[in-house]
């Protein structure tokens, strides 16, 4: 890959953990790098760097729903980035000298979906602005969403189940999509899914198309699983709300998918454990919201 050419850079993400990058010269790329440059978060960041080239290389390919960005390199520091892309180390880049790595640009929902996204759940204020240049998470564990919030976070914008059936989107293949992209991460990568989440975007290499592109994204908190049903588990409830309830629609396709590709690993009694305390462990919180126990 040739980086040769990026001149600047912007930022178009942050959390706690980490701050996304994109270049100015070469859109294509994000650098994803650290917050605190601590021993600790350099490794964590090298780690995640590394997983997502693994599960490229067992969880990834045109037979998956949702696809995984793809890693580019990973760097202990800005300098050694900068010295290997060619930047000059007088160029002021905006960039802190902090441990980064480069992988695939995460684009933006098209220009028609977020259109239809403002016009339908944005306040009043909103609708007579551009569509906004958003992600969307995809929160098949609500239900519903609640309406007319003052508070709207463009960037990473919910659709719950009913939103995205407004959109026309499927429901179930989304579903059956995260029951598959789970099981391989789960048996295939052996990794348990902490914090992994599932996202509403644009094409990546035709980010003007209509066509709704899904990804998974983030992993930096992703650890073997050893075999343990129970932190497997632990890993999906703590994704509230991404996964759908034994109660939903869309139930039935996530545990399909989840289970025709746990077969596949051959690890159907893992699977088969895992969906079983994950489901007594939502139906048991959900009698305690609903006070009927």
């Amino acid at each position: 890959m040739d980086l040769a050419t990026i001149s600047s850079f912007k930022r178009i993400g942050m959390g706690s953990f980490a701050t996304v990058f994109v270049s100015e010269g070469r859109g294509g790329v994000v650098l994803k790098q650290i917050q605190d440059p601590c021993k600790d978060a350099v490794a964590m960041l090298m780690k995640e760097h590394d997983d997502l080239l693994t599960l490229n290389s067992v969880c990834g390919g045109s037979s998956q729903f949702f696809q995984l960005p793809r890693a580019h390199g990973s760097y202990t520091d800005y300098y050694s980035f900068a010295q290997e892309v060619g930047i000059q180390r007088t160029e002021d880049m905006g960039l802190p000298p902090h441990a980064l790595y480069v992988m695939q640009r995460i684009w933006p929902v098209s220009h028609w979906l977020a259109t239809s996204i403002r016009d339908f759940f944005l306040p009043q204020p909103f609708r007579d602005q551009p569509p906004p240049q958003l992600l969307a998470r995809l929160y098949l564990g609500n239900g519903t969403s609640r309406q007319g919030s003052r508070f709207v976070n463009t960037e990473n914008f919910p659709l719950s189940a009913d939103r995205i059936e407004r959109l026309g989107l499927p429901a179930d293949k989304i579903a059956a999509g995260m029951g598959q992209m789970l099981a391989s991460i789960n048996f295939k990568a052996g990794r348990d899914g902490r914090d992994i989440e599932f996202v509403l975007c644009g094409h990546p290499e035709n980010p003007l198309s209509k066509v709704p592109f899904y990804e998974c994204i983030d992993f930096n908190q992703m650890r073997p699983h050893g075999g343990s049903a129970i932190v497997i588990v632990s890993s999906m409830v703590s994704n509230d709300p991404y996964y759908p309830r034994p109660w939903s629609p869309q139930w039935q396709a996530f545990a399909d998918a989840y289970l025709a590709t746990a077969a596949e690993a051959n690890e159907s009694p893992l699977a088969h454990d895992v969906l079983q305390k994950v489901q007594s462990h939502w139906e048991e919180k959900n009698c305690h919201s609903v006070q009927l126990c």
